[in-house]
This record gives structure tokens, C-alpha cells and sequence, in this order.
């Protein structure tokens, strides 16, 4: 029984309510071909099953009025019978665009619906039996290269679609004996695409013809298959993705443990059981309390040289160095020193410097940050060649005082950074290597990365900023995104942390 069928049931006694006009379904008028025209041309087999589909109508796009919804008997723009899976293209920056970058193409057309605001032409394909028969639905590839286009030319970027088979995001239709998609109707939101999507009929009607050869047939199939896993919203990685971030607070949290113990703020770690915090062992049931007006309590385990970096880069090519900052903490200096308050009598004994790079010395970033390389709060900037960063950067890690006894052996360096990782890869950039490419030791015993650390201590579910954390420790942090500056108040921002970690009466988290 139809809709209208079962209306006509429910208010038969009042035709008054059958004759309200509701405004759901607008008035068009047709002009009626002759009825000779009609007696002349049979419908075709694709006419039969468009009549047969349901016909959707909804009120006009008030936001877009000049793109307002079509349903199945709208006119498709030309194409060149390649398509592209609608829903990989809905999440094509999360999953094929990296850094800043993403970001930036996200927020501006997709991340709020963006994406499903613009007019698209909708088709449909099913997959073959093997593959489920589900439809997928497609859109043609010229209005992806558009909306790439747009973005190329607003983000002064380079997008382009992969034209790979593998990847399933170009499906070339466009061949001898494949089935050809069908025509759904235009969209220009998520709404009008899922009404849309919702008119497939849910039987598979696909089925090989005689005329397609199996090459043809198995080379369709293969397409589809990579189309489908493109399509693939991968919630299946979700549990990794929660493993991995599970392991990473794990990490932090050790990482947080190891550091209060070099500076003395914690027992020699020999509870450590094969590289694992064993909370149960209660060597001493009463250990000492640290009082900061006093020095610590335990000795400097291993007594290593903490090293904090940081380094800018020009925001419009990331492979050019622009400054490094370079802050070092050696623990034998905070031997019988009381570390204060916020760690101030240790923060005292930071040494710092600010390396400029001579080939960029007119560069200032100014798009995304507030770059000021010409404000060092901590001593006077120094100026390298492009060809000499990687020598200076490499000697700061080999200071003298850095070595012991006759041999000269390397004491324990600590690297330590806030978002650790970038500022890494970019001293790479730079020619300076964190771990060796031949033997592929690390030149550090330790890494310490504060954002993590203070996102573990606070036990919050996103790390912040060095300016946001700096304060929540009630610091000022003077002239960020200078090099040279954000590596002293790395280390000081640490320093601050773990003393104030190691204080229960601290309202942080233990």
C-alpha cells in the first residue's frame, strides 16, 4: 500500500485535509508532449527504472537557492566516466594530507561541513557479489579536481588526486564492458546525499552480463575492491589507535619518573622490572619528603646534562632552517642547591643560546605564528652559515665539562623538547642527527618531551602549548617562537613540573 493510499484510508472523511497544500511538494508545470509522441517512443529500459524509483522532494536550500536540491530527473553535468568514492573524498585530508598542511585544508573545507555544502552530481555502482553487492556511491572526478583546484589556489598548495588503480580514489568506468554507474540526482548537503543514498534499492541487481569478458569482469572487481577499502571509514584502526595512545601515556609516564629521579627528586629507579614501574614495592614506607628550600633529598641519578632544543623554521618551506635554541642543565651544578619554589634556584643555572641562521636573516614568520627572531630574552643572539648549523648544533652536544675522567667519556646527555618529535626531524633537516644512520645508536641516553610529561602529570587528554603551559605553572614565557627562547622555557617550564610534581600538597596530579 502507497503513502497515498494509506492517507487517503486515515482522512477520508475530511477532504479538506487532503486538499492542504503543505508546501513539501512544489508546483511544476510540465508541457505535455502530443499524445502521438508518447504512442511513438516505447520507454526505454533505464526510463522504466527511473519512473519506478521514488520521487524526492524537499523545500529549497534556503542557503544555496540557486543549487537547490534535484532529485533523479535532474540533468548530470558532463563527465569523462572516471569517478571518485564520495565518502574517501569526504575524508581525503585525514588520510592522505600530513602535517600543518591538514590542518589548514580541514578546517577551511571540511572539518565543518564545508565538503557536503557544494553541488555535487551523485551516481551509484554496486559492488559484485564477492564484494558484498552493496552500492557504493560516486562522484565524477572532474568536480574533485575542482574543489582541488580551489583549495591549490587558496592555500598556495598542491593537491592532487592519486590516479594509482590501487589506491581506489580515480575509478576509471571509462573502459569496454564495465557496468556504468547510475545517476542519483545533485546534491549541495549531507542531508540531500543521504536522502538520496537512501533511494537505491536494496537488491542487488548486478549481474554479469554475457558481453563482459572475464578480464573485463575481474578487472572491475579488482577496481571495486580498492574503491570499497578507500571508502572505508577504518574505524577498525580505532583499537590501535587506542593502544598506541595508551602505550604513549605509558611511555610519558616513565619518562616523567626517570627525569625526578636524575634530578634527585626521586629514589634510584631499582624498581624498575625490566624496563616497567613496579608501583607494589615499598622499599621504604616512609622516603623522605622533598623540601625546596633545602636540597633534594636522593643524589642525581646518573647525574646526566639535560639538553633542551627548539627550532623555527621558514612557515612556507619546512626544510629551512631559521634558528635553533639550545638550553643546557648539568646536574652536577644542582648538587647541594635548594631548587626553590618553582624549581627557580635550579632554573637559574640554565645556560642558553640562540643560533640565527646568515642566509634567512630577513625571514620572519608571520602567517602562522608570531615569529621574533630578533628578540633573544637570554643573551645575544649568535650567527651561523646554512652549512654550519649542523658542526655548531653538534659541539654545543659536546661541551667539555659534558665529558669525565682521563678517557673522556661522554656523560648522559637528556634530550629534552616540547612536541619533541617535530623539532627532531627538523635537526635532521639540518644535518644534525639524533640517532646515527650508520650504527643507529642514539647520541642521548633519554628523551623528555614536556608536553607529554605535563599531559601525564595533569592527567588531561590533550597536550598543550609551551605558552599554555608555562601559565599553568604560573610562569611568563616573554617572545615565544624564538628559537632561542622557547628551549630556555622548555627547560625551566621541566624543572618547574617535576618540582611541583614532587610536592604533595602541589594540587597536581600524582
Amino acid at each position: 500500500m502507497s503513502a497515498a493510499d494509506r492517507l487517503q484510508i486515515l482522512f477520508a472523511q475530511d477532504q479538506a485535509i487532503l486538499q492542504i497544500n503543505t508546501r513539501l511538494r512544489p508546483v511544476v508545470e510540465h508541457s505535455e508532449p502530443p499524445a502521438a509522441e508518447h504512442a511513438s517512443k516505447p520507454l526505454s529500459e533505464s526510463s522504466v527504472s527511473r519512473l519506478n524509483q521514488p520521487q524526492i522532494h524537499v523545500v529549497e536550500d534556503k542557503r544555496t537557492p540557486a543549487v537547490a536540491f534535484q532529485g533523479p530527473n535532474a540533468t548530470p553535468s558532463p563527465h569523462d566516466g572516471t569517478f571518485c568514492p564520495f565518502s574517501a573524498v569526504s575524508r581525503f585530508p585525514y588520510h592522505h594530507i600530513r602535517g600543518d598542511l591538514m590542518h589548514r585544508v580541514a578546517s577551511k573545507y571540511f572539518d565543518k561541513g564545508q565538503f557536503w555544502d557544494r553541488t555535487w552530481d551523485l551516481y551509484y555502482i554496486r559492488a559484485p557479489p564477492r564484494l558484498g553487492g552493496r552500492p557504493l556511491v560516486l562522484v565524477p572526478t572532474e568536480q574533485v579536481r575542482l574543489l582541488f583546484r580551489e583549495i591549490n589556489t587558496a592555500l598556495d598548495c598542491s593537491l592532487s588526486l592519486p590516479v594509482e588503480e590501487e589506491k581506489g580514489l580515480m575509478l576509471r568506468f571509462n573502459r569496454d564492458g564495465f557496468p556504468q554507474p547510475t545517476f542519483l540526482g545533485k546534491s549541495n548537503s549531507k542531508e540531500t546525499k543521504d536522502s538520496l543514498e537512501s533511494t537505491i534499492r536494496q537488491a542487488c541487481t548486478f549481474k554479469p552480463s554475457s558481453g563482459i569478458m572475464d578480464e573485463s569482469f575481474m578487472a572491475f572487481e579488482k577496481m571495486m575492491e580498492a574503491a570499497i577499502a578507500a571508502a572505508k571509514s577504518k574505524s577498525k584502526s580505532k583499537a590501535k589507535k587506542q593502544r598506541l595512545r595508551i602505550q604513549r601515556e605509558l611511555e610519558a609516564s616513565d619518562a616523567a619518573r626517570r627525569a625526578q629521579c636524575y634530578l634527585g627528586l626521586r629514589a634510584d629507579p631499582t624498581d624498575l622490572i625490566e624496563g616497567k614501574w613496579d608501583e607494589h614495592q615499598t622499599a621504604d614506607p616512609h622516603p623522605p619528603r622533598l623540601a625546596v628550600d633545602k636540597p633534594v633529598p636522593h643524589p642525581f641519578w646518573t647525574e646526566p646534562v639535560f639538553v633542551s632544543v627548539d627550532v623555527e623554521v621558514n612557515e612556507r618551506c619546512h626544510t629551512l632552517v631559521t634558528e635553533v635554541g639550545i638550553s643546557t642543565l648539568d646536574t652536577r651544578d644542582l648538587i647541594g642547591v635548594a631548587p626553590g619554589p618553582q624549581g627557580e634556584g635550579w632554573q637559574s643555572r640554565i645556560r642558553s643560546r640562540h643560533l640565527r641562521v646568515e642566509e634567512y636573516a630577513n625571514h620572519v614568520n608571520r602567517l602562522y605564528v608570531r615569529g621574533c627572531p630578533d628578540k633573544f630574552e637570554f643573551g645575544v643572539s649568535e650567527w651561523v652559515s646554512a652549512d654550519e648549523v649542523s658542526s655548531t648544533v653538534q659541539s654545543s652536544f659536546a661541551h667539555p665539562t659534558f665529558f669525565d675522567g682521563d678517557e673522556k667519556k661522554l656523560r648522559p646527555l637528556v634530550l629534552v623538547g616540547h612536541s619533541l618529535i617535530s623539532d627532531i626531524q627538523y635537526l635532521e633537516l639540518a644535518g644534525v642527527h639524533i640517532v646515527e644512520k650508520s650504527s643507529g645508536a642514539s647520541n642521548f641516553a633519554d628523551r623528555i618531551d614536556t608536553a607529554t610529561t605535563f599531559q601525564v602529570i595533569r592527567g588531561e587528554t590533550a597536550a598543550r602549548s609551551l605558552g599554555a603551559v608555562l601559565g599553568e605553572l604560573g610562569m611568563t614565557g616573554w617572545n615565544l617562537h624564538n628559537a632561542g627562547n622557547d628551549a630556555r622555557y622548555t627547560m625551566q617550564a621541566l624543572v618547574a613540573m617535576l618540582v611541583k610534581h614532587s610536592i604533595p600538597s602541589s594540587g597536581m596530579s600524582q
